[in-house]
């Protein structure tokens, strides 16, 4: 109901574009007298003579369209009768079915002494809807149990019984187009110019506009008597033109169009072009379906077109405001992305300028200067192109520069960095700037430029790299290293990461004493993937306790079935630095040994990338309670970075690791050997155990025995293996025979 008097408006619109043709076999005869007054009985006597007149002019049909509900004088009734039991079966009587002001119905119906030999029909006077127009017609009534034929139908031509139900009424040719005259006019003068042939014609005899008392509205004809509705009903019925298409089809049809277009539109440019092109579908359907007879009711469709307008316009002023910089007005960096993506920027290069010191300047900054602020700093960057379009995140403004060399993209950075030498003045305040750019050439592929520009620019300092080039796969690595830390669970549960073990050889006897638990990953679609790089994929993903968990299960279970095969050896398993901030590694190695039933003595944790430990004392109170669990602790590396004195003193380490830096260089570099041996030296001072990685050659293996080294780890004897590997390789080991099992 809230979408019809739209569908009626366009019915009205292809009524007046419709352009049909009446039949001409339909006439009516209007009177603008009254005829069924029963106190004016003689205008029955002019309606017998018309009747009279009529059959003399050999019409083949008489639809009396004037009910007669009570009797007149009987002279006057007399003759009706007489008239109409003249015409025989070519007359029918037509009763009305009309509605009340209470929205009841009532039959109006010709009182049973007039005709009643007579066909009766049933003409709809009922007030429709709300614009007083009748858009269908019935094909017939259910009057005192028996099925009586519309006059609508009638006048088509279909009576049969098996026709039931509603048609369409087409509108489509104008009133003009239906042959009338009154009745003065019919019964003038017998021997005037026949102006209409009504010889095997259909009559319609009923009141005029005037007369008749209807406020129905006949569409595209002026001040036409309500017989009108049922003359054009029979037209359409007699053309055939009965068509139509309900609300739910057209809208399935826009639906599907609307759908395809969303699927399949590439472009927002080729959207809007299906967008205009599905407006300008609904009138061109209007107008060839209104030539067809088809009656189209599109009021859902053009619902579905302003909701789908709505929530268009409501994401995009959404986008809009995700798109711009609240405080300042200006578009954000995910507006220049959309842009470089939507216009397809195959050249140049994103420059992200990073403002450092942003937030704390900002904070110093009353709130109506930190605006003027970042918009000082704008105009600085719009020095040399006062068009340039800015766009401003946080503490960065980035923007698309068309300069396609890189050197000369830099050097003018280079240039533009020294405007911002001088401070900025906001108010009574001097703020130095400090700003350096991060610059990703665009090299045909606009998407994932600006993200990279922003992760070159994070990677830059004032002092030493102030302008930084973001390296063309860059985007493909990051989105790699992104799965691949989404796919570190997964990997672990399918066996993909797994432990290998590298002997530890002592130096005298040329046993081996123990083993060290190093982890691989190897991916079905990458490869072997380098332990670095997983590792610290694994710490921006949170998950390094969990993979430690994960190597302290799998090496103390190997080291259990090593002391099962009487092979009692020491397992060495990597722990980070960064997991010493709480004691949540100590109930890790608890765990770990109680699940396995591993002897702790056997255990030893190397303690990798010292340099990261940021609470000495912190980490010596934790390194204190994994020595009361009985395992031993070493420090890996040792020599470089911040594995050095001040570490070895301070924690309470009883083993310590030379880096491969000085083992590879010791047979050449006497500078090397110095410091080796120093060490070995220093550890057999402390009482603690040296180890020395990194082991490549005989020659070094000897030296280092020379030297003192207890244990030694390297290539020379084999490199990290499986545990099937390492089984077989201590049974030889056993024998006396050392081989290289790479």
């Amino acid at each position: 109901m809230l979408f019809e008097p739209i569908d009626q408006f366009l019915w009205l619109f292809q009524s007046k574009i419709a352009g049909q043709k009446a039949s001409g076999d339909i006439v009516f005869v209007g009177s603008d007298q009254i005829l069924n007054d029963p106190n004016s009985g003689h205008r029955r006597l002019q309606l017998a003579k018309a009747l009279e007149e009529l059959d003399r002019r050999g019409v083949g049909k008489v639809y009396l369209d004037i009910v007669f509900e009570k009797p007149s004088a009987a002279p006057h009734d007399a003759s009706l009768n007489a008239a109409i039991e003249g015409l025989g079966p070519r007359i029918a009587l037509v009763d009305q079915l009309v509605g009340d002001m209470d929205f009841s119905q009532q039959l109006r119906r010709n009182h049973s002494s007039l005709g009643p030999s007579a066909s009766r029909v049933v003409a709809d006077r009922r007030d429709m809807n709300l614009f007083g127009i009748a858009w269908t017609a019935d094909y017939g009534f259910i009057v005192g149990g028996r099925r009586i034929p519309s006059l609508a139908a009638s006048l088509g031509g279909e009576t049969s019984d098996d026709k039931k139900g509603k048609f369409q009424i087409d509108y489509g040719f104008s009133g003009q187009q239906i042959a009338a005259t009154s009745l003065a006019e019919l019964l003038g003068d017998p021997d005037a110019p026949v102006s209409i042939d009504f010889a095997g014609k259909t009559v319609v005899i009923g009141h005029d506009r005037n007369s008749s008392g209807s406020n129905l509205i006949v569409p595209n004809s002026t001040n036409a008597p309500p017989s009108y509705i049922s003359i054009y009903a029979g037209e359409t019925l007699k053309s055939g033109r009965l068509g139509h298409l309900g609300p739910m089809a057209t809208l399935a049809i826009f639906v599907s169009l609307l759908a395809c277009l969303i699927l399949l539109g590439p472009t927002r440019r080729t959207r809007w072009l299906g967008y205009a092109a599905l407006v300008l579908l609904v009138p061109a359907m209007l107008v060839a379906s209104a030539r067809i007879g088809v009656r189209l009711e599109v009021s859902y469709a053009l619902a579905l077109f302003a909701i789908y307008a709505v929530f268009r316009s409501r994401t995009r002023l959404k986008r809009r405001l995700a798109l711009t910089n609240q405080e300042t007005g200006l578009p954000t960096l995910k507006a220049l992305d959309s842009r470089l993506i939507r216009e397809n920027v195959t050249t140049g290069h994103v420059v992200v300028a990073k403002v450092h010191n942003y937030e704390r300047i900002l904070k110093s900054l009353a709130s109506e200067e930190r605006t003027t602020y970042l918009l000082k700093l704008i105009d600085r960057l719009r020095a040399a192109d006062t068009d340039l379009a800015v766009f401003t995140e946080g503490h960065y403004v980035a923007w698309h520069s068309p300069i396609e060399d890189s050197s000369a993209q830099t050097e003018h950075l280079a240039g533009l960095r020294a405007i911002f030498a001088a401070p900025v003045h906001v108010g009574e305040v001097s703020i130095d700037v400090g700003i350096t750019f991060g610059v990703a050439a665009i090299d045909n592929e606009p998407g994932g430029r600006v993200p990279a520009a922003i992760a070159a620019a994070e990677d830059t300092t004032e002092a030493h790299d102030p302008i930084k080039l973001a390296e063309s796969s860059e985007n493909a690595d990051l989105l790699w290293d992104i799965s691949l830390r989404a796919r570190i669970d997964e990997a672990m549960d399918a066996g993909e990461i797994y432990c290998v073990y590298q002997p530890k050889i002592d130096s005298g006897s040329g046993a081996i004493v123990g083993v060290e638990a190093l982890i691989r990953w190897h991916d079905p679609a990458k490869g072997f993937i380098e332990p670095t790089h997983f590792v610290a994929q694994c710490e921006k993903a949170g998950r390094m306790e969990h993979l430690t968990r994960y190597v302290l299960q799998s090496a103390c279970s190997a080291g259990q079935l090593l002391h099962f095969r009487n092979s009692p050896l020491k397992v060495s398993v990597n722990i980070s630095a960064t997991l010493l901030r709480d004691m949540r590694i100590v109930g890790l190695v608890r765990n770990a040994l109680q699940a396995t039933r591993f002897d702790p003595g056997y255990l030893t944790l190397e303690i990798t990338e010292t340099a990261r430990i940021a609470d000495m004392e912190a980490a010596a109170t934790i390194l204190d309670e994994l020595v009361k669990l009985g395992v031993g602790l070493s420090i890996d590396d040792f020599g470089v970075g911040a594995a050095n004195f001040e570490t070895f003193f301070g924690l309470p380490f009883n083993e310590l690791k030379i880096d491969r830096l000085f083992v590879s260089k010791i047979v050449e570099d006497p500078k090397a050997r110095a410091i080796v041996s120093s060490i070995v030296e220093m550890g057999h001072q402390a009482r603690i155990t040296v180890v020395a990685e990194g082991v490549e050659t005989m020659k070094e293996a000897e030296i280092l025995n020379e030297m003192g080294c207890d244990e030694l780890q390297g290539f020379v004897f084999s490199r990290p293996i499986t545990l099937s590997k390492l089984l077989e390789y201590n049974a030889k080991n056993a024998e006396g025979r050392l081989a290289n099992m790479v």
